[in-house]
């Protein structure tokens, strides 16, 4: 079949057909990079045999169109470009005209030396005004420190070729940078400041410059520097300009303004005017100036400074809609409800329209500052507008009705958006049930949780979690297990328990003994790929206290060191309050000593002040007084810390453990209040005593005095 079509099919198949052995055919897919290379060999001869060359060129041609297509427009570009438009050629200017030495050939040839190559007069013209796009200037020998260096040229070609490798000269000559900067001022922003910088680090003086010329340069240089995203490089040429004789007109002040403004550098604006207000003769009548300060000092929050601008920006005439719009952002920001009430009050003399942002902004700050009453005279305001109100304006009041506890107004507004056809919304029951979980309102959130499924409301996790957290602080665990079941029913809507949920479920179940249901709860977390964190431990340890289970206490712990948590010092607190539920205080010691640096945590002195008492209501006097040793080891104990173990040691009758505390205090020179050490030797005397009397007189005047107390005598009762 392939025989008897011609070449061209194969052409088209992108097949290539290689002769082998005998008559038969051998063929090959050609990789896409080749599949315009196909051999034709046999098909061509078996055309030419047949006499059918015709036929066969006009469907080459015809196969081959596209590709001669673009072969003919090529074509017909290359002779027209070498033929009809021929480069232009330029007469050389003798060498008696310049005194300029004619460059080396191994030396790079300069922007002068192209500008004289192609220039035919050098004689003064306007700058970038010249025939056929080539701008000549009469070259002036540049004169100056390093004595004559050669001429500095004076003529662009328009390439901008001389722009990106300018000489050393030509950096410093004024005249030449002012008009490279002129031209090339919005085209090359950035290469306009590299090549300011650069000229700056050669010594350029742009001081002589002509005041008008000057002043036109340095506003192309700030705005290019604001352009190129380098506002704080055009505060220094402002600097730079200032300090050169030049003014900083209202022109360039409204246009960087502006331009920062719309390049969201609000800091750098407020600095930039800063700078430019220094100069008193300077009169600032554009209210688009003032305009764009304000905005920038609100983003930038830098509200002290937004009443001066409204206030310049009146003098100049009337601020607009979004003028009001910053200046009650700033009033929302200060919680001035004053103030945004009185600026809508004035937007609505004026005729002016007040959009919903507005109304809103006003509404909330009403509600921040707890005026309530004004937020809802506000809202009957709105509801005259059409189309000012919507769901959120009934939520921010809503949700200052509930943070009050005036429940009741918040259900009334619920009816009364319902009655103008404004459909709830999530966050709207999230505000009723929460307002009703606060207000201890249970029945009423249950309410609110039918109404919201019987509407067909879709839940999410936060509503749930709400729910169940209003549960869990009525102590009823048993609902807020049958919410939480309810929860994982809906997960086929992608809601699923979150870590909050999770913590609020376990640390209920584990505040009602339910040390079982918490595991599970936690075994669930870690299916749903939710890792646990040092609270949600901490809720099981302090189960693991009520239920006085030592080994699941110390199994958690262990899985949380190895999980990569690290403990708190309220981890630890649990974890000695567990040890001494459990009667192991010896683990608590060691527990104090050893882990917290293993975590790189650094114990709280109330720690080891919670760990002696437990030893002392165990009636462990030496483990108590080790503790204290310890702590007198890490940090110094304030008087109420070792009075407070002095006074159960006196209150359970371990007199010479309190004496021994006292000694180790006293020769560690820690702070002690005196009635406290006066307190154990009263105890003492009513217990008869006296071998710890002497003991606690001399520690107690050692601490009155700062000095050292004499050896103990005695020891401590066990």
């Amino acid at each position: 079949r392939l025989r008897s079509e011609s070449a061209l099919g194969l052409y088209h198949c992108r097949y290539q057909a290689f002769p082998s052995d005998g008559q038969s055919r051998a063929f090959r897919l050609v990789p896409p990079h080749q599949h315009c290379l196909i051999a034709f060999r046999s098909e061509a001869m078996e055309a030419v045999s047949s006499n059918n060359i015709m036929t066969f060129t006009s469907e080459f041609v015809l196969a081959m169109r596209i590709e001669l297509a673009f072969l003919a427009f090529f074509g017909s570009l290359f002779l027209a470009n070498r033929f009809i438009f021929p480069k232009v050629k330029h007469e050389k200017v003798p060498p008696a005209t310049t005194s300029m030495r004619a460059p080396k050939k191994t030396e790079p040839m300069s922007f002068g030396h192209r500008a004289e190559a192609r220039s035919k007069d050098f004689g003064r013209s306007d700058f970038g005004r010249s025939d056929n796009n080539l701008m000549s200037r009469r070259r002036t020998p540049l004169s100056g420190a390093d004595g004559p260096s050669g001429p500095v040229p004076r003529s662009f070609d328009g390439s901008g070729q001389e722009f990106k490798h300018p000489t050393m000269q030509q950096l410093r000559d004024e005249e030449w940078f002012a008009r490279a900067t002129l031209q090339f001022k919005s085209v090359q922003v950035q290469r306009t400041v590299e090549l300011y910088t650069n000229a700056m680090k050669v010594g350029l003086d742009l001081s002589h410059l002509p005041l008008n010329k000057g002043e036109e340069v340095f506003v192309a240089l700030v705005t290019a520097a604001i352009r190129a995203n380098q506002p704080m490089e055009a505060l220094e040429m402002l600097k730079v300009s200032r300090s050169c004789g030049f003014r900083v007109r209202l022109g360039l002040l409204a246009s960087a303004t502006k331009l920062c403004t719309s390049k969201q550098y609000y800091k750098e604006c407020l600095l930039i005017y800063d700078f430019v207000k220094s100069d008193s003769t300077l009169v600032i009548d554009e209210r688009s100036v003032w305009s764009c300060l304000l905005f920038c000092s609100v983003e930038a929050r830098a509200f002290q400074r937004c009443r001066h601008f409204w206030e310049k920006m009146q003098e100049c005439g009337t601020p607009s809609n979004k003028d009001y719009g910053n200046m009650i952002r700033y009033a929302s920001n200060q919680r001035e409800w004053h103030l945004t009430l009185s600026l809508i009050k004035e937007m609505r003399v004026k005729g002016m329209e007040v959009d919903n942002v507005v109304y809103n902004t006003a509404l909330a700050t009403c509600v921040a500052a707890s005026q309530t009453d004004e937020a809802r005279a506000l809202l009957e305001e709105m509801e005259t507008t059409e189309g000012v109100v919507d769901v959120i304006t009934y939520n921010t009041l809503a949700k200052g009705y509930a943070r009050a506890g005036r429940m009741e107004q918040c259900f009334e507004l619920y009816e009364h958006m319902r009655e103008r056809g404004i459909a709830p919304s999530q966050v709207t029951y999230g505000i009723l049930l929460d307002g009703c979980i606060n207000e201890k309102q249970m029945d009423k959130a249950v309410d609110v949780f039918n109404i919201m499924t019987k509407e067909g409301c879709v839940m999410n996790t936060v509503l749930y979690t709400t729910l169940i957290k209003g549960f869990a602080r009525a102590c009823q665990v048993e609902q807020a297990m049958k919410v939480y079941e309810r929860m994982l029913e809906d997960g086929v809507q992608g809601v699923t328990p979150d870590l909050i949920t999770f913590s609020i479920l376990i640390k209920a179940n584990c505040d009602a003994g339910l040390i079982g249901e918490a595991m599970m709860l936690l075994e669930s977390m870690m299916e749903l790929r939710l890792a646990p964190d040092e609270v949600v431990f901490n809720n099981l340890l302090s189960g693991c206290v009520q239920q006085s289970d030592d080994k699941l206490g110390k199994r958690l712990f262990r899985n949380m060191v190895e999980g990569g948590l690290r403990p708190s010092n309220a981890t630890f607190s649990i974890m000695i309050r567990l040890y001494s539920t459990c009667k192991r205080l010896d683990e608590a010691v060691e527990l104090l000593r050893s882990e917290p640096q293993k975590s790189g945590i650094e114990p709280e002195p109330r720690l080891f002040v919670q760990l002696s008492q437990a030893c002392l209501r165990e009636r462990q006097g030496r483990a108590s007084v080790e503790v204290y040793s310890m702590m007198l080891q890490r940090t110094s104990p304030t008087p109420a810390m070792t009075g407070s173990i002095l006074a159960m040691c006196s209150k359970l009758n371990m007199l010479g453990t309190g004496a021994e505390i006292l000694q180790l205090a006293a020769e560690a020179g820690a702070n002690v209040d005196i009635r406290d050490a006066q307190e154990l030797r009263q105890a003492a005397v009513r217990k008869k005593k006296a071998q710890f009397i002497d003991q606690i007189d001399a520690c107690a005047e050692a601490i009155r005095t700062g000095s050292k107390p004499p050896p103990a005598a005695v020891k401590r009762e066990e």
